[in-house]
């Protein structure tokens, strides 16, 4: 394996965790990134036990300990009523492995300082081709030939049309306003996470960073506001205007320049396969550019994390056969991918309902229900 070739396309958290694994095997690495600085941002997440799980078989467990706030109660609201509250144990930690909020940028990091020495970066790269007979991925200008071309590029990958035809990226029909907050002007928090589904498709959410302060969310219908960062944080102000604390005080807390928005996309249906070999070379999807799930349960860091373990793992199981390794790679992930992508789809199917649809079910389901989805999205284990 020591002189086995790997091109990564994308360094997002899937592509980076990705080399570091290659990189530990003996692989010498081609790390291909079309923006021109590695760098995460200044936004927080829920990393949920699984993605701590899969930090830890990385080795990245002391830094996730100095930079993440652990989730000791994540609960879900709507405007008028506790409709869900979730402890440690629901949320995974009962294998002393938290759920986390983090810091983006901080986990961003951590991924790149723990690149090797065999990882070679080249941002400002652009990946337009993949030759899938003589075994390469490049630019306008350059090739990169490998053994093994791991597509960690992102929700809109091209590469995952080439693999495997019929997997579109759909249009949620939301958009997602984020900011992070530093402590001294973050409002008290009454809970480590919290969601809250209001009507006409409206959501706020918000998180405890610890010394990074607090980050929140907000989830309305339509598309990309073309308004001013000022104007865009009045429109904020007057739809949250009626819903309960501390909902208020986090936008307040807000600077215009620190909001950022986002559509809301996912891929569905999910692709047929996740990979192609060839010979003794193969292609593998990672990341938003195999499941790309709903983002309503903010699986993509934890999933992407989870593709890289268990990766390595299929790469040590069968390290004479890319082939092999990337059969076994499949199997080992394709159920828990649907698994995760049809509850955050039937989840968006909800919340994106007529007026009154969200709440009116999360008043009717009992806390039962809610705690085992929740928990079953924690159960992944790195395979052994």
């Amino acid at each position: 394996m020591h002189n086995r070739r790997a091109v990564v396309v994308g360094a997002g958290v899937a592509g980076l965790a990705s080399a570091i694994v290659l990189s530990k095997l003996g692989w010498r690495v081609a790390l291909l990134e079309r923006r021109e600085r590695l760098r995460g941002d200044n936004l927080g997440m829920i990393l949920w036990a699984s993605g701590v799980r899969a930090l830890r078989a990385l080795g990245l467990d002391a830094t996730l300990d100095a930079g993440g706030t652990p989730v000791d109660r994540f609960e879900i609201r709507s405007e008028e009523r506790l409709a869900g509250s979730f402890s440690a144990a629901v949320l995974g930690a009962d294998d002393g492995s938290p759920s986390v909020m983090v810091h983006n940028a901080v986990l961003y990091e951590a991924l790149v300082s723990h690149l090797g020495r065999d990882v070679e970066v080249y941002p400002a790269t652009q990946v337009s081709r993949i030759d899938l007979v003589d075994l390469a991925a490049g630019d306008a200008t350059r090739r990169w030939d490998a053994d093994l071309v791991v597509a960690a590029d992102g929700i809109d990958s091209p590469t995952r049309e080439v693999i495997a035809k019929g997997a579109p990226t759909v249009d949620a029909g939301v958009v997602a306003f984020r900011a992070t907050i530093p402590a001294h002007r973050a409002p008290e928090r009454d809970s480590d996470a919290v969601e809250i589904y209001g009507p006409d498709r409206r959501r706020f959410g918000y998180g405890d960073l610890g010394q990074a302060g607090a980050c929140w969310w907000a989830t309305v219908p339509g598309g990309m506001r073309p308004e001013s960062p000022q104007i865009q944080h009045e429109l904020i102000n007057r739809w949250f205007a009626d819903w309960p604390a501390p909902v208020g005080k986090f936008i307040a807390a807000t600077r215009p320049s620190e909001l950022t928005q986002q559509p809301i996309r996912y891929v569905w249906p999910l692709p047929s396969r996740l990979h192609y070999a060839e010979g003794n070379h193969g292609v593998v999807l990672m990341g938003d550019a195999a499941h790309g799930v709903a983002p309503i349960l903010a699986q993509g860091a934890s999933l992407a994390l989870e593709d890289a373990v268990t990766l390595g793992w299929a790469l040590r199981r069968s390290p004479e056969s890319i082939p092999e390794a990337l059969h076994a790679y499949e199997r080992a992930r394709a159920a828990r991918i649907r698994r995760v992508a049809r509850v955050a789809r039937r989840v968006h199917t909800v919340a994106s309902g007529g007026p009154g649809v969200a709440r009116g079910i999360l008043r009717a389901i009992p806390d039962s229900w809610l705690s085992n989805r929740i928990s079953s999205l924690s159960d992944w284990q790195p395979p052994r």
